[in-house]
């Protein structure tokens, strides 16, 4: 693509040859002739100057330093991912239309542009909207719905009564509507809770590999508009997630827990249930959220790492803590 078409689909200008092609993204240090890279701040100067690259992304202070034509811009990162949907399209999943080996039941809707894979399986009364793509071995249980646009990668299973918005991005093995968490103790042992919710996912959602969202017992687990999932996350029944919230890697959030919009939470952070955590709050990693919270901000409980033998003597402190403060309290009662 042409410079001058690329900024045109990015709505930049740029300074230099406006016929200089470029054909796919590099880094500022491994890029080449017909390479398109980005600096996003001073600390990328030197890389910046020593590039190759035939043309690069740049905040305007930095447009001096660059030893090829540019394209200008406030945010370059947000650029980059832009530019990186324009010059490597996505491949399709799977060409418009259903897949020889797919069982489609009688019952179900799908639209003529929507794609169907080999072996996927849509149930009774399940709709996939215009131009959704439904990779293979899928699975799109009754009642459910695939919003227009929203692509499930392999092996991906929504199980029945589960709604998916627009234009979502679910990767493989992901599981949407599995029963959720809930039993209830009996003298005989645990006696399963049918849970008869779904699961109601806006638009916008992404969805990461290995990523499960269970059903609710009886309203409905929500993922709001705009939510990124990160892989391997568990989210249990009854949670609802506000709009836009970015969830990384390993997090447990337990039932009934309510997670405002704008959140930030950091991967392998713990939340326990029926807690409710307001709208633009941050969470370090491998933080343990056992209370709610009602002010927004950055919290963290995780220990930072020490060595061991510093670690040992920590944590018996820590144990020690209890008479400890038994012993101030008499004391500032003398």
């Amino acid at each position: 693509m042409k410079l001058c078409e690329l900024a045109q689909r990015l709505a930049l200008s740029w300074e230099g040859s406006a016929d200089l092609e470029v054909h796919r993204l590099a880094s500022l240090r491994n890029a080449g002739p017909g390479d398109l890279s980005f600096a996003v701040s001073a600390q990328h100067k030197q890389a910046l100057i020593d590039t190759h690259a035939t043309a690069v992304l740049v905040p305007p202070a930095l447009a001096d330093s660059a030893p090829c034509p540019t394209l200008i811009c406030d945010s370059p990162y947000l650029a980059y991912a832009s530019a990186s949907w324009v010059l490597h399209p996505d491949p399709a999943l799977v060409k418009p239309g259903i897949a020889a080996t797919a069982s489609v039941h009688a019952d179900a809707r799908v639209h003529e542009s929507a794609a169907i894979g080999e072996f996927a399986v849509i149930d009774r009364e399940a709709v996939v909207e215009a131009h959704a793509v439904i990779g293979a071995h899928c699975t799109v249980g009754a009642e459910s719905r695939v919003g227009a646009h929203t692509a499930l990668m392999p092996h991906v299973v929504v199980a029945h009564g589960c709604v998916l918005g627009e234009h979502c991005r679910v990767q493989s093995g992901a599981v949407i509507g599995s029963e959720g968490f809930g039993f209830a103790p009996s003298a005989n042992g645990w006696q399963a809770i049918h849970q008869i919710g779904g699961v109601r996912v806006g638009s916008r959602v992404h969805i990461g590999a290995n990523t499960t969202i269970d059903r609710g017992a009886m309203d409905d687990t929500e993922i709001a508009d705009g939510v990124i999932l990160d892989n391997q996350i568990q989210i249990a029944h009854n949670v609802k997630i506000g709009k836009n919230t970015a969830i990384a890697g390993c997090v447990g959030i337990a039932g009934s827990t309510v997670v405002g919009s704008s959140c930030q939470i950091g991967g392998a952070c713990n939340i326990v249930g029926h807690l409710k955590i307001t709208d633009g709050v941050v969470l370090n990693a491998a933080s343990t959220i056992t209370q709610s919270i009602t002010e927004p901000g950055r919290y963290g409980s995780a220990v930072p790492l020490m060595p061991v033998s510093r670690w040992r003597r920590a944590y018996i402190a820590f144990s020690q803590l209890d008479g400890l403060m038994k012993r101030v309290r008499k004391l500032e009662q003398k």
